[in-house]
C-alpha cells in the first residue's frame, strides 16, 4: 500500500500541471505472465508552442499509445521516470517505445474560442490495458483525440517515434510522420499513432502456437 501511494505521488508530480489524476498501480511489482510481452512506454516528449492552450498533451499520447499497443500477449507499463531505459528492466519490460510531439502552428492568428474537448471517455470505456490503471480520479480522460481539440486549420502536426529491445537494441529507428489539419479540431495526431503502433507491433516475434 505503501508502495502504492508512493507510485501515486510520482505520478502526481511528473503531472503537476495536470487537471486528471490517475492512480497507478506499481507496476514494477507486478509479475510478467509466462508468454506475454511487455512494452515500456517512455514518457513522450511534446512541442506544442507556447500558445498551444491544451494541457497535458505527453499523458494524452501515452494514454492512446497504452491502448494501441496492448493486445492480445501483449501488454504495456508506463515509465515514469528520466532513465526508462533502466526503469524498464525493473519492471520486466522486453521492449521501449519513445515517442514526442510537435505543432507547427498554421495561419489564423491568435487562438480563439475553443472547440468542445473531443474524444473524452468515461474509463468504463477504455479496454484493459496490463493492469495499468488501476482506478481514475477524474470522470474524463485525456487522449490524443481530446488533445486535437486544440488544432487549428493548417497547423501541422509531427509524430516522432522509435522502438527498442530493453537491451538498447534499435527495432525501429527514429520515425517520423507529419499531418496538416485541414479545419478546426481535426484530429490528425491518432492516424499517426496508430500507423506508428502497429509498425512496432509488427516487430514482435510471433507468438508460438500451442
Amino acid at each position: 500500500m505503501y508502495k502504492l501511494l508512493i507510485a501515486l505521488l510520482l505520478t502526481i508530480s511528473t503531472t503537476a500541471y495536470s487537471q486528471t489524476v490517475f492512480v497507478m498501480q506499481d507496476n514494477a511489482k507486478v509479475p510478467k505472465k509466462p508468454g506475454v510481452v511487455r512494452i515500456g512506454i517512455a514518457n513522450p516528449a511534446a512541442d506544442m508552442g507556447n500558445d498551444f492552450t491544451m494541457e497535458d498533451t505527453p499523458m494524452g499520447i501515452r494514454n492512446t499509445l497504452s491502448v494501441a499497443l496492448t493486445e492480445d500477449k501483449v501488454e504495456t507499463v508506463f515509465l515514469e521516470s528520466a532513465l526508462p531505459d533502466k526503469e524498464a528492466k525493473q519492471k520486466e519490460c522486453d521492449y521501449i517505445f519513445y515517442s514526442k510531439v510537435t505543432r507547427k502552428k498554421g495561419g489564423g492568428g491568435m487562438f480563439g474560442s475553443m472547440l468542445p474537448m473531443l474524444g473524452v471517455v468515461g474509463a468504463s470505456m477504455i479496454p484493459g490495458v496490463g493492469g495499468i490503471v488501476g482506478s481514475v480520479a477524474a470522470s474524463t480522460i485525456m487522449t490524443a483525440t481530446t488533445i486535437s481539440g486544440g488544432f487549428k486549420s493548417k497547423d501541422e502536426i509531427g509524430f516522432e517515434y522509435s522502438f527498442t529491445a530493453a537491451d538498447g537494441t534499435s527495432i525501429i529507428p527514429t520515425t517520423t510522420s507529419k499531418l496538416k489539419a485541414k479545419k478546426d479540431g481535426e484530429d490528425v495526431l491518432t492516424p499517426q499513432i496508430r500507423q506508428a503502433t502497429v509498425a512496432a507491433l509488427a516487430k514482435l516475434p510471433k507468438p508460438q502456437q500451442p
